[in-house]
């Protein structure tokens, strides 16, 4: 019992009730968010600044890394995120632009050469969201089956989620699944359903971290599904 206590308490309902808990925290809880969207956003910033005008801008690990560094150090921006309703990603994206945008323009003042390439970037971006917006759905789903391998193991049922890896992951017939771990390839199916809910719970998690409204989760997660097709 102790351990299912456990279990729900590590994966709340939604998942926004962490984020806003740490930012009430001040500044440790903003250290912590801070982490989180790094982990998180990174990779698909940095892709995104690969497809679109901005990259000839600099290095993209550069300007992420002094975007994460400039904006999470303001006491503000995320409350700013927390005001605005939008959706974190899209706050964080427009927020790197406006980033290099400024960037561009302290260069400038300070009489660093610009091309005339940087220049028109300026001036048009020729935004690439959906590439950011693939790339942030695979990072979803990365974290979402390490958080659900860890539940799993949490309530002793590693068993399930090596069925449910080896059948929906690796293509493996129930038939072979089930052979290691002692049960028919009826029980295998129904073990790896079982997997497969707490993985379902841990995507809800993720999107929800997102800023998605609770109430379209289920709309959310078909656009997740969309974008990974």
């Amino acid at each position: 019992m102790a351990k299912q206590r456990q279990s729900k308490e590590a994966f709340p309902a939604t998942q926004m009730t962490w984020i806003n808990a740490r930012l009430d925290e001040g500044v440790k809880g903003r250290r912590d968010v801070a982490q989180h969207l790094m982990e998180v956003y990174a990779e698909p910033l940095r892709i995104y600044l690969l497809g679109s005008s901005f990259r000839s801008a600099g290095e993209p690990e550069e300007l992420i890394n002094g975007f994460f560094a400039n904006r999470l150090a303001r006491e503000d921006y995320l409350e700013g995120w927390r005001a605005s309703e939008k959706r974190l990603r899209r706050w964080l994206i427009n927020g790197l632009i406006f980033y290099i945008k400024e960037e561009f323009r302290r260069q400038k003042r300070g009489g660093s050469p610009l091309s005339e390439e940087a220049e028109a970037n300026l001036e048009d971006p020729e935004d690439q969201y959906r590439a950011f917006d693939q790339a942030w759905a695979a990072s979803i789903v990365r974290r979402a089956m390490s958080e659900a391998a860890a539940r799993c193991k949490e309530e002793d049922l590693e068993a399930h989620w090596d069925i449910f890896v080896r059948h929906h992951v690796q293509q493996q017939p129930y038939a072979v699944c089930c052979q290691d771990h002692g049960v028919d390839a009826a029980r295998a199916a129904v073990m790896a359903r079982t997997a497969a809910t707490r993985f379902r719970e841990a995507v809800r998690d993720q999107v929800s971290l997102d800023g998605a409204d609770e109430t379209k989760i289920d709309d959310e997660l078909a656009g997740l599904r969309s974008l990974l097709q």
